[in-house]
């Protein structure tokens, strides 16, 4: 009889099963606004605002693009760019010896606090091993022009100065230089420390056109050195090629935003295809639709509206690179999308212009940015906390479960089994007490 009850209770629990719904759900994928506060200097205020725009959608995030050329946009104890030593005015700060503006400690702090506030995840970028003028600016300050900008010596190789040239590569690390890695990594603790409480950080590598034999090898040693600090890595996508990318740590998360078309016909740099099929994950950031560099010339009403219809009629996430055929087939490892807005070019153009142009190009492209499925099956009971649970989307679906109707008659099936074998036990029963009576 033991045996016949438990047969029973399990029947009736699958069959309770049977009525199971499939919930799809639609979780955003991650949308950005990376606002480059080296070359163009935004007030804290004017920063909150761009979060406050993200922080209207779910998985969203800001990333700063600290330090360029043109000047490093934040505190650098290492060179001597600090709160203490820069004249205020405002409550604006800036370097003496550069005459820039810069983001102090405390005002970056209050900026990481209110997008954690807002749910907003911040991301630092601190552009290495080109684009570091800005540093070599403040380090002749320190060091001396010599420690900067003396030609590598084959015959004395300590003292090469830690920058490569002094033409249009001015920008650029000697990573061949004995003394160029030591003050990467002074600079790398500094901001690793200062930010150690976040979950990435962007260490560029963009177009670093020097010194190729040793690009691979400085990538992974500076993502194995973020990892290990305990940020996830991110860096632009144009020092991997398909030659070297089966050589590239894909831990690390790769900002793509291609080329131009007779640059893609050489066929040496890696696509989002490739990326894809070595298991990186990626952020699209098509630069032809989703770029900004605000000039006096391209910011008039006609300009600013084609960017946008751009964007909201021609563009979608499967688009990678510029305005040619470049799709994808799937969104595998497609994070998702990124609006970036550069000041290089912006003198003389307001930044409540600009703020407002990059939030309206970000609300085009959220619109656009394909979201994730998830289908999780549960009991219809709990379909209302499945639904909480399980996504962070704007929308759901019920659906039922496609095994369901075979699941019921199959239950029903074992049910009327269960009934049979216990009236045959209770009429075997019957018989033989009959019996005992006949004798």
């Amino acid at each position: 009889m033991k045996k016949i009850l438990t047969f029973i209770i399990l029947t009736f629990l699958l069959t309770l099963n049977a009525s199971a719904k499939e919930i799809k759900t639609y979780e955003n994928r991650e949308t950005n606004i990376m606002l480059d506060v080296a070359r163009r200097y935004y007030t804290v205020d004017e920063i909150k605002s761009v979060i406050d725009a993200l922080s209207q959608n779910k998985n969203s995030s800001i990333q700063l693009h600290f330090t360029d050329d043109e000047n490093v946009g934040i505190e650098c104890t290492y060179l001597d760019q600090t709160k203490e030593n820069a004249e205020v005015n405002n409550g604006v700060y800036t370097n003496p010896v550069t005459g820039k503006n810069f983001l102090t400690y405390d005002q970056v702090t209050e900026l990481m606090n209110y997008a954690k506030d807002k749910n907003v995840e911040f991301i630092p970028e601190i552009d290495v091993p080109a684009h570091m003028n800005g540093f070599f600016t403040l380090a002749i300050n320190r060091f001396g022009y010599d420690f900067v900008r003396n030609p590598y010596d084959w015959s004395n190789q300590s003292n090469s100065g830690i920058a490569w040239g002094s033409g249009s590569e001015i920008g650029n690390l000697d990573l061949m230089s004995p003394n160029a890695i030591p003050f990467l990594y002074n600079i790398l603790d500094e901001y690793t420390e200062f930010f150690k409480e976040l979950n990435y950080f962007h260490f560029g590598f963009d177009e670093y056109t020097f010194r190729g034999e040793l690009k691979v090898q400085y990538i992974n040693e500076i993502a194995d050195y973020l990892i290990n600090k305990g940020f996830t890595p991110r860096m632009w996508n144009d020092a991997i090629t398909k030659d070297n990318i089966s050589s590239i740590n894909n831990n690390i998360e790769i900002t793509f935003w291609g080329y131009k078309e007779e640059d893609m016909n050489s066929s040496i740099y890696a696509t989002v295809k490739d990326f894809q099929s070595s298991n990186f994950k990626i952020l699209i950031t098509n630069k032809y639709y989703l770029f900004f560099v605000p000039s006096l010339t391209n910011t008039d009403s006609y300009s600013l509206n084609f960017t946008l219809d751009k964007i909201d009629s021609d563009w979608d996430l499967s688009k990678w690179n510029y305005n040619f055929d470049s799709s994808i087939d799937s969104f595998d490892n497609i994070l998702g999308g990124m609006i970036c807005t550069w000041g290089e070019d912006s003198n003389g153009v307001s930044s409540s212009l600009i703020i407002n142009h990059t939030i309206n190009m970000y609300n085009k492209m959220f619109n656009k940015v394909e979201k994730i499925e998830h289908i999780v099956t549960v009991p219809d009971d709990e379909e209302n906390n499945a639904v909480s649970e399980n996504t962070s989307s704007h929308s759901e679906e019920v659906i039922n479960n496609p095994q369901t109707n075979d699941n019921i008659i199959i239950y029903v099936i074992l049910s009327l089994i269960s009934l049979m074998i216990i009236f045959i036990k209770f009429n075997n029963k019957k018989v033989l007490k009959n019996k005992s009576y006949m004798l």
